[in-house]
């Protein structure tokens, strides 16, 4: 299994109200929707702009995933909500026109203009979004004819649906996209993120949905991350057949730097082994978790899940020693203590282990 992750280069919100207005470094990214004060017959938009560079994506693949298949993904954590339907889709298409991320916040006075906005992907003065008529071949975006502008982006998406009983964070797939930067067939601009035209148009909601940016200063910046699987399984014998055991990690130095790469150990012992005539201490000789067996890690202070089970791309691999797994530490926050936590399937019953195997980034 892998699970790796990087960060954005940048990332902005298009703010339709005050349509030159830079937002590039404010500590939250928006897709919200209100009244407009200056477009009386208008509603206020906001989309979110976020981009990862093309070196870090061909690092990742180049390095780490090799020839196997993997799955990309976005992923916003949620920071305020109100007023929200009960059901919703976000949608997320490729920009096809380049941006600058500029210095701005939303509440500037005067406000500042030196990045891309509702009316340009620049400084204001300098270009505008493509408009209707002159799109990109495969391109579209959408605009009212008093307030131009918000994005060009091509019109293939992926999408996210949500329920009264979802939770609201963003996790949409981009793995067709980061394959397209990597073969060059589209130009990597980044990722326009907006509700549902149905719902973005409708004049029937106003709703507030904000999630951190890059500039929040929280453990919840964007990132895209990569998943592949990479686990293999040897074992024929000492298969645990009992949830009755205990586990540890061989080799857990408890601290580790942030650009680390650490193969994980797991030491299983029977709880009550068997009694046998044995020249040897039968605590010496590992046993092995079943080949259904993963891993998740866990924010020790704020336990929120940073990697969750995953029955393809957390898998535990077992050689002909122990069980291990890799965990790529450049994607966790720093100054952070975490929490591994052990989930298998012994004899039809699913086990989640949690022996306080905590480790530290620095």
């Amino acid at each position: 299994m892998a699970v790796y992750k990087i960060f954005p280069t940048q990332d902005t919100s298009l703010y339709s109200e005050l349509n030159t207005a830079n937002t590039g470094e404010d500590a939250v990214l928006y897709l919200s929707k209100g009244p407009s004060y200056l477009f009386p017959s208008q509603s206020t938009y906001f989309r979110p702009l976020v981009q990862f560079s093309t070196p870090d994506i061909q690092d990742v693949v180049t390095k780490y995933v090799g020839t196997s298949s993997f799955q990309s993904f976005l992923k916003l954590y949620l920071c305020e909500a109100e007023g929200i339907p009960t059901n919703y889709t976000i949608e997320l298409h490729p920009l096809s026109q380049s941006w600058d991320m500029g210095t701005g916040k939303l509440y500037d006075n005067p406000i500042t203009i030196n990045g891309a906005s509702w009316a340009s992907p620049t400084a204001n003065s300098s270009s505008s979004w493509i408009p209707s008529g002159n799109y990109n071949s495969g391109a579209t975006g959408s605009y009212i004819s008093t307030n131009t502008g918000g994005g060009t982006w091509y019109t293939s998406s992926y999408t996210q649906s949500f329920t009264p009983y979802t939770q609201k964070d963003i996790q949409i797939e981009t793995t067709k996209f980061t394959q397209w930067y990597l073969s060059g067939s589209i130009p990597n601009y980044g990722f326009i993120l907006k509700t549902s035209g149905s719902l973005e148009f409708d004049a029937n909601y106003n709703y507030t949905l904000n999630y951190f940016s890059r500039d929040s200063n929280t453990i919840y910046p964007p990132c895209m991350e990569f998943r592949w699987d990479d686990s293999i399984y040897i074992p024929t014998t000492n298969i645990c057949s009992s949830p009755d055991v205990l586990l540890s990690l061989s080799n857990n130095l408890a601290n580790y730097k942030a650009e680390s790469i650490i193969k994980f150990k797991i030491n299983v012992r029977p709880q009550y082994p068997t009694r046998q005539f044995m020249t040897t201490s039968m605590f010496t000789q590992n046993s092995f978790l079943p080949s259904s067996s993963y891993w998740s890690l866990i924010d020790y202070k704020t336990q929120d899940v940073v990697i969750d089970f995953d029955t393809t791309y957390t898998k535990i691999s077992a050689d002909t020693t122990s069980n291990y797994f890799t965990v790529y530490m450049q994607g966790l926050e720093p100054a952070r203590y975490y929490k591994i936590l052990i989930q298998s399937i012994i004899n039809g019953q699913t086990i989640t282990f949690d022996t306080d195997m905590i480790f530290k980034v620095e």
